[in-house]
């Protein structure tokens, strides 16, 4: 993935938060994926995530790892369902819901982050 990329979506999760913050993107976490039929480890940037207020069954406090693996995969997703949406990555312009649409697809359909236009 991208770093450009991969910061600029931390930077709208920070930005636009309303429940969650971004506490930091530089983490290393070792993942095993399979590669031509071999399993190996590879070390990924993680994008560390936090809860400020306590919304839904999420207490305050709650930490979240998300790979820079599983983001580049949602954000793959994200082309397929909307073709504009590689034109605004490229340019770094990515909306609140496609930042939102990554995020609940790296997490597996667990975080929706709710992010907003308050500025």
């Amino acid at each position: 993935m991208d770093r450009e990329l991969y910061n600029h979506i931390a930077d709208v999760i920070h930005r636009r938060r309303t429940w969650i913050k971004v506490i930091g993107t530089e983490r290393q976490t070792a993942m095993r994926i399979i590669v031509n039929g071999e399993i190996r480890t590879v070390m990924f940037r993680t994008l560390s995530l936090q809860s400020y207020r306590s919304l839904y069954n999420f207490q305050q406090s709650r930490i979240w790892h998300v790979t820079e693996y599983d983001i580049g995969n949602a954000v793959s997703q994200l082309f397929r369902k909307d073709a504009s949406a590689q034109k605004r990555a490229r340019a770094c312009r990515l909306t609140n819901q496609d930042v939102e649409y990554i995020i609940e697809k790296a997490t597996f359909g667990i975080l929706k982050l709710e992010l907003d236009d308050y500025e």
